[in-house]
């Protein structure tokens, strides 16, 4: 008999290929905020013992990073406050958790790949949000994987590989009517690893057997700017977009953005389990994927 999953946030650009990648394999219940709010510790407590989840896979998340500068209450209080909801019933029920973090609990200072033993410094409220969600899902579990995520991207929600190719497109139709282009101006002094949110879904398959616990990083191999993703998605669609490189003190964002955020999957490799491709192979195959969704 296949294992119970429960995941949250199973409508969002994660949740929905963690429902993609484990439906054929395991019993999957995906839930939202229609089904109950993770910030009712009542209700979520309730909901576990009805359902009885052997593992619980947490995705649901406020993710807007700009707005939570000036919303940091709600921002702590999903994901902190409704992290540890869901850590405390999946520990009454006696289940397993995965929950995602992000490579915003790092400062950005370091000048090579930040390793799961560095020292988390977060700087905006999301990532600090994030940061108390860790803190408290090793404070109430024992039985846990916290994965830290990166730069992700997918087919739901919004995103920066989505954005790019509708502002190139956009561009690409202004030139077609004979209007001169306004060159696109993308950051080129922040460096991470672009993720897609399937490959985190199917190394998030392949670990939920193993009997591993504690923080790992979970990202694409390979590190670039932003400015040379958006060369390469257009590269990669054949788009003749104009883009230009520009800096952070150019583009300015209600929250700072860490200038080096780069994830080594350091603990996944050394325990034989990462499956994580090339950001560029993975981009690729996303792309070829989704291109009649993406292209106009």
């Amino acid at each position: 008999m296949s294992k119970k999953i429960l995941i949250t946030g199973s409508r969002g650009q994660l949740g929905s290929d963690l429902l993609i990648s484990l439906a054929g394999e395991y019993d999957v219940i995906g839930v939202d905020i229609d089904d109950f709010d993770i910030c009712d510790a009542d209700r979520v407590r309730v909901y576990f013992q009805k359902t009885r989840p052997e593992i619980i896979i947490h995705s649901a998340a406020y993710t807007d990073v700009d707005r939570a500068e000036s919303d940091a209450e709600a921002a702590a209080l999903i994901n902190a406050i409704g992290t540890e909801n869901i850590a405390r019933a999946t520990r009454d029920i006696g289940a397993r958790m995965i929950y995602y973090s992000t490579d915003y609990v790092f400062d950005g200072t370091k000048k090579e790949p930040y390793l799961e033993a560095d020292f988390p410094n977060p700087q905006t409220a999301y990532g600090k949000s994030k940061y108390e969600g860790e803190r408290r899902v090793i404070a109430n579990l024992d039985n846990f994987v916290i994965l830290r995520i990166a730069w992700l991207y997918g087919a739901k929600g919004r995103n920066f590989v989505k954005t790019m190719i509708k502002l190139g497109q956009e561009q690409l139709i202004k030139t077609q009517k004979g209007e001169a282009p306004t060159p696109l101006k993308v950051v080129d002094d922040q460096f991470g690893n672009p993720t897609w949110s399937m490959e985190v879904a199917r190394q998030t398959r392949r670990i939920l057997d193993e009997k591993i616990t504690g923080v790992y990083h979970c990202t694409a191999e390979g590190e670039i700017s932003w400015y040379g993703l958006a060369k390469t998605i257009f590269e990669e669609l054949e788009m003749n977009v104009k883009i230009n490189p520009c800096s952070s003190d150019e583009f300015p964002r209600p929250a700072p953005r860490p200038h080096y955020s780069s994830l080594e999957n350091e603990r996944l490799k050394k325990a034989g389990l990462n499956i994580m491709r090339h950001y560029r192979i993975a981009l690729k195959d996303f792309l070829r994927q989704e291109r009649d969704n993406l292209l106009l």
